[in-house]
């Protein structure tokens, strides 16, 4: 047997037992009662050295959606209304969980498709929800992402074009991403949130670097179809606005949502200080309007 052939042999049996540590450690996880710093901080240790594609994207056009159902007029006057939640400003019995972000954590969720956000979002029958699309300030900006479940985003080629021929380096990133991914698309029920724990860990190890302001994952409310864009908060503030804005009141049947347009922001006065400040002066749709309906259809009867 060649030189060669046995670093390779030896290196690949490497690779195997740092997996092997690594689902042995995990299994043994309790992500109920373990801190998300906790996790962090194992997660930390045993990736070390792990590699991912990053890509510089535009973000023009972003969706993000919220359900305003009781809000007053008077807290719908600026596009503060859809930017990211401030947590420094909202009860603490109102802070939780999410995807990608810890308790008391400001982040931006959007997506690139109207259905992804409405999916996410899950409104009830009757609901308001306020939409928001989002753009760049500045022509030039590019947003640095990560890819978080990258086997579920090659299978939509036309979306992800440059994770078609994407390899991994080493069969160790193969296991981790794959572990990732798993996190990414956990199903979490209304009081399991903490099973989001090991999702907010990872996101909090890779937007660490300070040359990463993104991660792009599959939508978990979508089948895995289409994804979702969580991005830092700071990102947000210096680099987008919002450029158009509406309320939608929302039919919900088994399988399908229904968009009745309400109204709409007839004209955005920007805030160069601020964009979270812009001015939204509101009209409302008129009754032709509000019969052109936006429909989504449910794969899954929920």
């Amino acid at each position: 047997m060649s030189r060669k052939i046995k670093l390779q042999k030896r290196d690949s049996n490497r690779n195997m037992r740092v997996i092997q540590k690594l689902e042995d450690k995990l299994m043994c996880l309790d992500f109920r009662n373990s801190s998300v710093e906790e996790i962090e901080k194992l997660f930390s240790k045993e990736i070390l050295g792990h590699t991912r594609p990053t890509i510089n994207i535009s973000t023009n056009g972003l969706f993000r959606a919220r359900i305003i159902t009781g809000d007053k007029e008077e807290d719908l006057k600026t596009t503060k209304a859809i930017w990211y939640p401030n947590f420094n400003e909202i009860d603490q019995r109102d802070h939780q969980l999410n995807r990608c972000s810890n308790i008391g954590q400001n982040f931006f969720y959007a997506s690139n498709y109207l259905g992804t956000v409405i999916k996410e979002l899950n409104p009830k029958n009757g609901d308001l929800v306020l939409i928001g699309i989002f753009h760049n300030k500045f022509k030039e900006t590019k947003m640095s992402s990560q890819y978080v479940g990258i086997e579920a985003l090659k299978k939509n080629p036309k979306e992800n074009l440059e994770l078609k021929y994407y390899k991994y380096k080493s069969e160790n990133d193969k296991k981790i991403e794959e572990y990732i991914s798993s996190k990414f698309q956990d199903k979490v029920a209304k009081g399991e949130e903490y099973k989001y724990k090991p999702s907010i860990a990872f996101s909090n190890i890779l937007l660490k670097n300070d040359g990463i302001d993104c991660l792009i994952y599959p939508s978990v409310a979508s089948d895995l179809e289409s994804v979702n864009y969580g991005i830092k908060a700071n990102f947000v503030d210096e680099f987008l606005y919002c450029q158009s804005i509406y309320i939608y009141t929302i039919k919900k049947r088994r399988n399908e949502f229904k968009l009745i347009p309400n109204k709409y922001g007839k004209r955005i006065v920007f805030d160069e200080k601020d964009a979270k400040n812009s001015k939204i002066e509101w009209e409302e749709n008129t009754e032709s309007e509000k019969k052109q309906t936006i429909k989504y259809y449910l794969q899954q009867i929920i």
